[in-house]
């Protein structure tokens, strides 16, 4: 799994290289993860699970916060999983946003979309907007990556 994380953001990486022209919009967030007695386990060793994740978050431009999120996963028996989470975020200015995430892919690590559901202040800037991200779960954390592609005049809104 930690390849698979690796190769990702490897990937993401070098499509940065080669997209010198656009703007990003880059977030990453480092949840903690703690899954109690919330699981139901199937007779086919799949399994449905919700937790509460919540962590500090940073950006490019200098913003940082705490983001919680309300999450919910399906682990078929092949341990792919088919997540939705919902999640609200606050800076250290009074800013917020809301944001869900999707993803199918493998439980500890994948890629998925987020998309900014609710804005305020200077991320109205990014409402609407879904953006590719990658994550890896480690014992009891994990490491959540974002990148939004923006317009000049959104790299600036959100720079000042």
């Amino acid at each position: 799994m930690k390849c698979l994380f690796l190769l990702l953001m490897k990937f993401i990486m070098v499509l940065n290289l080669y997209s010198k022209d656009l703007y990003e919009y880059k977030f990453n967030w480092y949840p903690r993860i703690i899954v109690e007695d919330d699981v139901i386990v199937f007779p086919d060793s799949s399994k449905y699970e919700t937790y509460n994740t919540t962590g500090v978050w940073e950006d490019n431009f200098g913003n940082y916060g705490i983001m919680k999120c309300l999450v919910s996963q399906f682990i078929n028996s092949n341990q792919k999983i088919t997540l939705n989470g919902y999640c609200e975020a606050n800076d250290h200015k009074q800013g917020k946003f809301w944001m869900s995430l999707k993803r199918q892919s493998f439980n500890k690590a994948g890629i998925g979309k987020s998309k900014y559901i609710f804005t305020e202040s200077i991320y109205k800037i990014i409402q609407d907007k879904e953006c590719p991200y990658a994550a890896q779960i480690i014992e009891g954390g994990g490491v959540f990556k974002l990148i939004c592609k923006l317009t000049k005049d959104e790299y600036d809104i959100l720079n000042k």
